[in-house]
């Protein structure tokens, strides 16, 4: 890869986070309502491209332990932090590797899933043309391939304030941070510009480096990005942010339509829905052309699914099915054990709302059932992975797949979640440490979000 870039990777650390949207057990969502029955990724084979210091691939690794993962980077210093967090975590079933992609030849059978996120806008056309070979080359038949990319529309308006930025450091500003600052000061708060300034300033200096002001970025028009998947013999499947691609007010006509359909075009539906789109990130689930597609409706498809609450708006939030989702908050429960608990509600009609409240987010899918308990444990005590990365100061990965980073102080409390205090403890701990934490709503936060489980 360019010197540029291989230099920036092995002097700067791009911080460290799990990306939600990579999740199998959501991605796996897509691949099902779009006609394909991928692998469960309880018992699969999942590689990680560009997978940094092993932070949004290791927790998925110790949710699925009878899986096989692998991750690749090319810096040599994340791949050795990954390596060590991995171990003090006890995840044995996932190896990283220090690789420039075009010099990886992965051993083995084909991997069901590929993740790609945060890679392909950051390469050189010649990698970005490797990736997509690469994912049809080794993705397993029915295996699904995850890459995000910036889009072309979103970041036009970016482009002239980064110029900006650049030509004030030019003038003797010391560096981006301070480059923004002055901008901002200067700038009329009714600016278009105002909002991406403070955008950039909240991202900061360590995203930064990497994303703005990185050695290539280079947003891609969404036809772009589909036809050069196309040209390698891939085939998209859909968003991995899943009411992203999808109109927030589709009628019953369009949605009964959509789920009577046993092999949607779906590469013409998310170009035709997303030509208004001024996003500047997406992230795409595909697969292979010659993939096995089931001769199921989506609208029975649906049953196979797992399914939670999101932000239900006051009128969904009186209907069922989401009255049902809602009872069974934070948990996400199988469709079938939902319809259970309303046996008078039709089918048909289930599967028309449930998919109608994943296109407006207030229904989140997964493939996989996922309970716990909310209340805080009588002692609390993070995995070994999460109390790992309290350690270094890391953001920690709720249940979700989210990440979650504290204040300093914060951390001093999370260290001590090790099992050898109880509530009280903890919350006298708190006060010495960090007394301006509100203790106890901030541990039941903590347990509402799966970080005990």
């Amino acid at each position: 890869m360019s010197d540029p870039i291989h230099k920036l990777y092995e002097t700067r650390a791009y911080p460290a986070m799990s990306h939600p949207l990579t999740d199998p057990a959501v991605t796996s969502v897509v691949a099902l309502l779009g006609g394909l029955a991928a692998p469960h990724p309880a018992t699969a084979r999942i590689l990680e491209i560009g997978c940094g210091s092993g932070l949004n691939l290791i927790p998925l690794a110790l949710r699925w332990p009878h899986s096989r993962f692998v991750g690749i980077d090319l810096s040599g210093p994340a791949i050795a932090t990954a390596r060590k967090i991995a171990k003090a975590s006890g995840a044995s079933h996932i190896e990283f590797h220090a690789v420039d992609l075009r010099d990886f030849a992965p051993s083995g059978p084909p991997f069901d899933f590929i993740i790609a996120h945060g890679f392909l806008s950051w390469v050189p056309d010649e990698v970005k043309a490797a990736l997509f070979a690469f994912c049809r080359r080794h993705l397993a038949d029915a295996g699904t391939a995850t890459i995000s990319f910036n889009l072309e529309d979103g970041w036009r308006p970016r482009f002239p304030v980064i110029e900006k930025i650049r030509a004030i450091q030019l003038a003797g500003a010391e560096d981006v941070m301070s480059a923004l600052t002055l901008l901002r000061s200067v700038t009329a708060p009714d600016s278009p510009d105002f909002p991406i300034i403070d955008d950039m300033l909240a991202k900061g200096a360590e995203i930064l480096a990497f994303d703005d002001f990185g050695p290539i970025n280079d947003p891609w028009p969404l036809d772009r990005f589909v036809q050069s998947a196309a040209a390698a013999g891939l085939l998209p499947l859909g968003d991995s942010h899943l009411c992203n691609p999808l109109p927030v007010h589709l009628n019953d006509s369009t949605l009964s339509d959509l789920l009577s359909r046993k092999t949607p075009d779906s590469a013409a539906w998310l170009l035709s829905v997303n030509a208004p789109s001024a996003s500047t990130f997406r992230s795409v689930v595909l697969c292979r052309n010659d993939a096995p597609f089931c001769d199921r409706p989506a609208s029975e498809r649906v049953f196979q699914l797992a399914v939670r609450a999101g932000g239900l708006s006051l009128d969904s939030g009186q209907k069922q099915p989401f009255q049902s989702i809602v009872s069974f908050a934070p948990c996400c429960l199988p469709m079938e054990a939902m319809m259970a608990t309303i046996p008078d509600c039709e089918r048909s009609e289930m599967a028309l709302r449930v998919y109608q409240g994943i296109c407006d987010g207030s229904v989140l899918p997964r493939i996989e059932a996922v309970q716990f308990d909310p209340e805080p444990p009588e002692r609390p005590m993070l995995n070994a992975f999460r109390w790992e990365c309290a350690r270094r100061g890391l953001p920690l990965v709720d249940i979700w797949h989210q990440p979650c980073s504290f204040p300093a102080g914060h951390y001093d409390v999370l260290r001590a979640m090790d099992g050898t205090r109880d509530q009280a403890g903890l919350a006298q701990f708190s006060k010495q440490r960090c007394p301006e934490l509100d203790f106890a709503p901030w541990l039941r936060h903590l347990a509402h979000r799966g970080m005990f489980a």
